[in-house]
C-alpha cells in the first residue's frame, strides 16, 4: 500500500521563509524576556549566563525544526533541498548577528507625565513622614484633653451630688418639727444618762411597770401582795365598784 502523499507548503519567495523562521526567532526571545527579566543591579556589559544557554538551546531548535521540515517546503515551485549544506535555506548566516537593542522614540508628554508623577511621590512621601512625626502627639494631647474634660464635668458633677445632700441635710438638721427633745427629769437622772447608766434606768422603769401591772418582779418577795394591791387593773377595778356604788347612793 503506497503511502499517502501530503502536499507541499509553498512560498513565493525566500523572503517569505525568513519571515517566518524571523518571527520565530523574536517571539522566543520575546518570551525570554518574560520569563528572565533584567535586574537593575545587573552589569548590562555582563549576560545572564543561564539566559544566555537558554536562549542558543531554544534558537538551535527552532533552527534544526526548520531545517527539517525543508523537505516539505516549496519556494516559487523548487523544492528546498536541507542536504546541499543549506545553500538553498534563506537563514544560514542571516541570524547569526548579535541581538540588538532597539529603542523607542522619545516621547515629551510622557516623560511629563514621569516628572509630575514623581513629583507627586515626592510631596506624598514628605507628607506621611510629617504625619509619622507629628501625629502621634497630635492623638496623645487630643485624648489627654478629653479624659480631662470628662473628668472635670465628673468632678463637678459629684461636687454638685455632695453640696446638694450638704443642703438638703442642713435643712432637715434645723427643722425643729422634728427635733427630739428629751426631758431628762432631775439632775441626778440628767447625770445618769450622760454617764451611761442607761441600762439601770430602763431596768427600774421595766420593773415598775410589771408592778403596776401586777405581775411578780425578780428580787420582790414571793408571795408578796405589794404588787397585786399596786396593780392599775386592780386600781381600776376599785374605781369603777366606787362609781357603780355611788350611783346606787344617789338613786335611793
Amino acid at each position: 500500500m503506497q503511502a499517502p502523499h501530503h502536499r507541499k507548503v509553498e512560498l513565493q519567495s525566500n523572503a517569505d521563509l525568513s519571515y517566518l523562521y524571523t518571527n520565530a526567532i523574536a517571539l522566543s526571545r520575546q518570551k525570554l524576556d518574560q520569563v528572565y527579566p533584567p535586574s537593575a543591579n545587573d552589569d548590562a556589559n555582563e549576560p545572564d549566563p543561564v539566559k544566555t544557554r537558554v536562549k542558543e538551546l531554544v534558537e538551535e531548535f527552532i533552527h534544526q525544526t526548520y531545517t527539517l521540515a525543508s523537505d516539505s517546503i516549496s519556494i516559487n515551485g523548487v523544492d528546498l533541498n536541507a542536504s546541499s549544506s543549506g545553500r538553498n535555506l534563506p537563514f544560514g548566516s542571516s541570524f547569526s548577528a548579535p541581538e540588538t537593542i532597539e529603542y523607542e522614540a522619545y516621547d515629551g508628554a510622557l516623560a511629563s507625565r514621569v516628572s509630575s508623577l514623581y513629583a507627586q511621590l515626592e510631596s506624598l512621601t514628605t507628607s506621611v513622614a510629617q504625619l509619622r512625626r507629628e501625629a502621634p502627639a497630635k492623638a496623645a494631647k487630643m485624648y489627654a484633653d478629653t479624659l480631662n474634660n470628662v473628668l472635670n464635668e465628673e468632678d463637678a458633677e459629684f461636687e454638685s451630688l455632695v453640696k446638694q445632700e450638704q443642703d438638703d441635710k442642713s435643712v432637715i438638721d434645723v427643722n425643729p418639727e422634728w427635733k427630739l427633745d428629751i426631758p431628762l427629769g432631775s439632775d441626778a437622772e440628767r447625770e445618769r444618762w450622760q454617764n451611761g447608766e442607761m441600762a439601770e434606768v430602763y431596768t427600774d422603769t421595766l420593773k415598775t411597770l410589771l408592778r403596776l401591772q401586777g405581775e411578780y418582779v425578780e428580787g420582790d418577795e414571793q408571795g408578796s401582795m405589794e404588787a397585786s394591791r399596786n396593780a392599775l387593773s386592780t386600781t381600776i377595778g376599785k374605781a369603777e365598784r366606787a362609781g357603780r356604788a355611788v350611783e346606787v347612793v344617789q338613786k335611793m
